[in-house]
């Protein structure tokens, strides 16, 4: 059993529908029963007595499970209606109930006039969770079959406006997942030519309600479903936007952890460079294996577009090292030339190396046309003069330096003290 509650403006429209080929009048109350054009001047009579209220038409079409069609005999679907209106707390007006025989399961429709005998307003507040109770309550009093839900209804076999209101809920099922706003609701169901109306408030402009409208026949989203009142569909949009993060956040790590993988698979597949050797560098260029070993045997060569360290400009000179091969100069001409340097004459590379601070073991013309080999050096770069030693300077400071660090430790006797 399962009942919906409808306000409408028109009796008119409600009572065509409703008295169709057909329909079969269970009762009538308070109305002249002879045709829809009476029932429908009867109802208008009883309305213009408060023309202020809007929507004075009430509509509860009941339907009940295929399985209990075996039960439902005319008498049976009065009760349960007459029943479900008590429970409902509609009385004391006029009525219709008409049984309808269009579909496999049994159905019937109430009309009644909100507006009662008295010309006061009977109320629809909480008629949700009052039809709820209403049905329940019937079922188990007449062992009834509860429903399956909408999903179980057979839609080929429906008339409007029921037909129109399962085409809006399937269509809203099929695409609400995917939405995360009102305007992707509106857009979604385009393909479906369902309308939207959404209702705000005059202060806000916030949105409190929505009706939907297919084929001129419109729907409030809770008369489709109560899933689909704006405040419930709000929250399928709350959700749909946190699924959509957590989805978001999932497929990054999911990501990282397949670019991590990658990255492992290509080390292990990568041919790993072999270590190259790499020769000296002078100034920017790399020596030849020749020029290096050159150097190192304390010979000179000759190096081409070297990068000047003040400016940055190209040249070419000679290169050489110096005695302890931690140290390269370079001159423009060729430093085995002999010029006259202080007493001795020698080749240009001495001079260089004494004026730069280092000791150098001295290749000078002797006086009998040989050569001699002194040690040759400056104390401070700024001396006039240089110092000469015949044999190593810094050999001769090692060992002083050596003797100066060793540690003469003196024996010291012990004293056996006096004899008494």
């Amino acid at each position: 059993m399962i009942a919906k509650n409808i306000k409408g403006k028109s009796f008119k429209g409600c009572v065509n529908y409703v008295i169709n080929d057909t329909a079969e009048l269970l009762e009538a109350e308070g109305v002249w029963a002879d045709s829809a054009k009476d029932m429908i001047r009867s109802f208008a009579i009883q309305r213009s007595g408060r023309k202020e209220i809007k929507q004075p038409v009430g509509h509860i079409p009941i339907s009940f499970s295929p399985e209990d069609k075996g039960k439902m005999t005319n008498d049976l679907m009065l009760q349960l209606a007459k029943e479900y209106m008590q429970e409902m707390g509609i009385k004391n007006t006029q009525y219709i109930i008409v049984r309808h025989h269009n579909t496999d399961n049994a159905h019937l429709h109430i009309v009644y006039n909100r507006i009662d005998n008295n010309l006061k307003l009977i109320s629809v507040n909480n008629d949700y969770k009052r039809n709820i109770k209403a049905c329940k309550k019937l079922k188990d009093k007449y062992n009834l079959t509860y429903g399956k839900g909408k999903d179980n209804v057979k839609r080929q076999k429906l008339d409007n406006p029921d037909k129109t209101k399962y085409h809006i809920y399937d269509a809203i099922k099929s695409v609400l997942s995917s939405c995360k706003n009102p305007a992707d609701l509106r857009f979604a169901l385009q393909k479906f030519n369902i309308e939207i109306d959404y209702k705000f408030k005059r202060t806000t402009r916030e949105i409190e309600g929505v009706s939907f409208r297919y084929d001129n026949i419109a729907f409030k989203g809770s008369d489709i479903d109560r899933k689909f009142s704006f405040g419930n569909l709000k929250k399928e949009f709350d959700k749909n936007i946190e699924e959509a993060k957590k989805r978001g956040r999932e497929e990054f790590l999911r990501e990282q952890a397949e670019q991590k993988a990658k990255h492992e698979v290509q080390k292990k597949t990568e041919i790993q460079p072999i270590s190259v050797k790499r020769n000296l560098v002078v100034l920017g260029v790399e020596l030849s294996d020749e020029q290096e070993k050159v150097l190192r045997e304390g010979g000179i060569i000759f190096v081409e577009n070297m990068i000047h360290p003040n400016d940055n400009t190209k040249f070419s000179a000679y290169a050489f090292a110096n005695d302890d091969k931690d140290n390269i100069s370079f001159s423009n001409k060729n430093p085995e030339k002999s010029i006259k340097y202080g007493k001795y004459e020698m080749r240009l590379r001495d001079k260089i190396l004494i004026e730069k601070g280092f000791i150098t073991k001295a290749k000078v013309k002797w006086y009998d046309g040989r050569f001699a080999h002194p040690y040759l050096w400056k104390e401070k770069k700024t001396d006039t003069e240089y110092k000469e030693s015949w044999g190593d300077p810094r050999v001769v400071e090692a060992k002083e330096e050596e003797k100066r660090k060793q540690i003469i430790t003196p024996i010291i006797k012990k004293d056996k003290g006096m004899k008494m």
